[in-house]
């Protein structure tokens, strides 16, 4: 299928990138550690405490407060557990694209001006413009993978989960459009928003770094409602989304316009 969308150049350009990103250590385990934590690590621990804590420390009042009447009819187990996988985990899951692709990303654009090799892949038959496509598609691929892998991961502990603790089943209309549609647009806008900042990065720890800038808005958003001051429905996150998308094409517009080999090698 890669081969229909890509030239033969622009798929030797993303094996190239998947070999350097998966042949440095710290990108490695950032790519590897970080998502297993979030899908996989925190789900299972949470599930844990859920069925081995006494009945009497177990507390949702915040919740019902919060919740209200959307609070399952359920034992005290499965409300805990509704609670995390419905407030708790979006905020966590948004996390994996848009780091992986941070990551990624900076290893794809800032990692060629740190090891030297710019002015040798902008002798190669490609343009820069199909540089460009290459590197964010490669970039996007890798993240999307890993996003699917981690959601597979928490899938399987969340349903889990929710047949030992008597929730309800987690996956709703708010997971799939964080899964199906939030989570690309997340992934495209950490790969661009790495090219934006390629440019002023001398290392791919620097820019891995500033990466955080762009998390932490996204963090805020779920923080919101974990905190009471709202609650995400389906329409906001669909809202989010397609601001999420028009932020995607600006930047990669924007991104595309500095991808030149005079700024490259500058």
């Amino acid at each position: 299928m890669l081969r229909k969308l890509f030239s033969a150049g622009e798929l030797a350009l993303i094996r190239k990138d998947f070999t350097e990103i998966w042949n440095q250590k710290l990108v490695r385990s950032s790519l590897l550690v970080l998502p297993v934590l979030l899908s996989l690590g925190l789900p299972l621990l949470f599930l844990l405490l859920a069925v081995l804590l006494p009945p009497e420390e177990l507390d949702a009042g915040a919740f019902e407060t919060l919740l209200g009447p959307s609070l399952p009819d359920v034992e005290m187990r499965g409300q805990m557990y509704y609670v995390f996988t419905n407030l708790i985990c979006p905020m966590l899951f948004a996390m994996i694209p848009l780091m992986s692709a941070t990551v990624s990303a900076s290893c794809a654009f800032v990692g060629e001006k740190e090891r030297g090799t710019m002015e040798t892949l902008l002798l190669s038959p490609l343009s820069v413009r199909k540089l460009f496509q290459a590197k964010v598609a490669g970039c996007s691929l890798l993240s999307g993978l890993i996003t699917w892998i981690s959601f597979v991961l928490f899938f399987i502990v969340t349903t889990v989960g929710d047949i030992v603790t008597g929730a309800p089943f987690f996956f709703s209309l708010n997971w799939f459009i964080l899964v199906f549609l939030m989570s690309p647009a997340l992934t495209v806008l950490g790969v661009v928003f790495m090219v934006m900042i390629s440019g002023r990065s001398k290392t791919t720890m620097e820019a891995m770094q500033v990466s955080g800038y762009i998390v932490f808005p996204v963090v805020m958003l779920f923080v919101g409602q974990i905190t009471g001051l709202f609650i995400l429905q389906w329409w906001m996150l669909l809202l989010v989304t397609a601001l999420l998308a028009g932020v995607d094409v600006l930047l990669y517009n924007r991104g595309f316009s500095k991808f030149t080999a005079e700024k490259l090698l500058a």
